[in-house]
Order: C-alpha cells, then sequence, then structure tokens
C-alpha cells in the first residue's frame, strides 16, 4: 500500500463508557438515599421487642418489633374481633416485658363491636389491668385526636385505639408522633376487604382457627388455647407472611401451633 493512501481510524467511544459508569453509579446513590429516607434510623434501633417467634421477626424489617411505631390490626371477618383483640393483647404484653410503663385504650364499640374490657380476660393474655388506662369515645375523629394527644404526653408507653376510618394524613401523623416520641401505637379496626392505603409500618390481618386441644382438654372433649392466623400483609421495608399461631394460657406467651392433619 502506498504512503498516501488513507487508512481508517477506529472512533475511540471509552468516553461513553465512562459516563455510563457515572449514571449508574448517579443511580445507585439516589436509591440508597431514598432507603434511608423510607427507613430513618430503623436499623440504628436496637430497643426492639418480639413476640418470640423467630419466623415472624425474619419478615419484619430491623427482624424485631419496633416500640415507636404504628401499627393496625383488622380481623379477617367480623366474628374474628375476638382474635384481632387477643392478638392486639399479645402485642402490647409483649412490649411491657421489654419496657416498663401504661397503655392507654381508646373505646369505641360502635366501630369494632369489642364490647367492654374483661379484666380476667386481660390477666389470662399476660396483661395487668392496672396499667391500664380508658377512655371511650364516639367519633373516630375523637379517637384520633385522643390518640396523638396520648402519643405527645410522655405518660404512656402504648397507645391503642379503635378506629373505622383514617385517612393517609391521619395515619402518617400518628406514625411521625410516636417515632418522635418513642410511643407504640395500635389501631385496632373492623373487618374490611381492602383497606384504604396507610402510613403504618405493620399491617396485620387476624382470624380465629380451630383450637388443638391437649392433654385432659382433649381428653374430655374441651376447647383449647386460642388459636389465630395471623397475617402479616403490609410490612414497610420487610416481606409479608402468614402463621398459624397459639397462645398458651399455662405460659403466657405466643407461639407458633402445629399444623393440623387430617
Amino acid at each position: 500500500m502506498s504512503q498516501d493512501s488513507i487508512s481508517p481510524v477506529r472512533p475511540n467511544f471509552s468516553f461513553l463508557h465512562a459516563s455510563g459508569f457515572k449514571a449508574r453509579q448517579k443511580i445507585e446513590n439516589l436509591r440508597h438515599h431514598i432507603q434511608k429516607l423510607e427507613r430513618p434510623n430503623w436499623l440504628q434501633n436496637q430497643n426492639l421487642f418480639s413476640l418470640g417467634i423467630p419466623e415472624i421477626d425474619q419478615h419484619l424489617p430491623t427482624r424485631g418489633l419496633l416500640p415507636n411505631a404504628l401499627y393496625e390490626v383488622l380481623p379477617e371477618r367480623t366474628t374474628d374481633i375476638g382474635a384481632s383483640t387477643g392478638f392486639c393483647t399479645a402485642l402490647l404484653f409483649a412490649l411491657l416485658k421489654y419496657r416498663d410503663g401504661r397503655i392507654l385504650w381508646c373505646l369505641n364499640s360502635s366501630n369494632t363491636d369489642v364490647g367492654e374490657i374483661y379484666p380476667l380476660g386481660l390477666v389470662q393474655h399476660g396483661l395487668d389491668p392496672t396499667r391500664l388506662l380508658t377512655v371511650r369515645t364516639k367519633r373516630d375523629i375523637d379517637t384520633l385526636w385522643v390518640i396523638e394527644e396520648t402519643l405527645r404526653s410522655n405518660t404512656f408507653t402504648a397507645v391503642l385505639g379503635e378506629v373505622q376510618k383514617v385517612s393517609m394524613t391521619a395515619s402518617r401523623r400518628l406514625q411521625l408522633a410516636a417515632e418522635k416520641n418513642d410511643v407504640l401505637a395500635l389501631l385496632l379496626r373492623p373487618a374490611m376487604k381492602s383497606p384504604s392505603p396507610s402510613a403504618a409500618t405493620l399491617r396485620w390481618r387476624v382470624k380465629a382457627t380451630i383450637s388443638q386441644p391437649k392433654g385432659f382438654a382433649a381428653d374430655l372433649d374441651e376447647p383449647g388455647d386460642a388459636c389465630w392466623s395471623v397475617t402479616l400483609f403490609r410490612s414497610r421495608g420487610g416481606t409479608s407472611g402468614n402463621w398459624l399461631t397459639e397462645w398458651s394460657d399455662e405460659t403466657s406467651n405466643l407461639t407458633l401451633a402445629a399444623s393440623v392433619s387430617d
């Protein structure tokens, strides 16, 4: 080939690879920033409590229950309100094992049909009635006001309110107040197929199931300990799941129930 002939020049696209790497790095940094905004200080929170069931803890973002968050509990059916109330009591009992304090229970039977609180029933579920203060309201707006004021009072360890309708704005206010004042907020709501969006960290659905009598109860054909099918259908930063649980009156704790055969 003569020296006058022109050889083709291969273009250099290295700058494109460099710019693509920078773009991917910016996207990754943005993702980490969004995760921090969605879960502020969760990973740094060491004051966790637990129901004592590792299988449930594994589905939670912090591998334990936050004592300063908003949780919602709903019955699967209208007839499951007793089971969902029992699960709320189990959560409160688990919290008081890790943190001493008092509980405010805001009653509104027109929403949930829970009825009156039975002190011996609380004792059966491990909750000391002397640690409980009750307030009765008639409207959701009043219940939500009581809950928020209780969260800001620095007087109680937890507050439970029976509420039918909660807007996204109202639930966000409760979530922020619970985080800021280090208090647990529980909303016990009536049965509904498709609850509206909520800022609650965890949302549970509870259904009563057939008990499994043991020992003398089985011999006498009597009912056994209370069994609940517990579904975590919303776990902010975690994963959902379903468990068959059993409350033991003898040991006063919640455990996984053995699966029923035949």
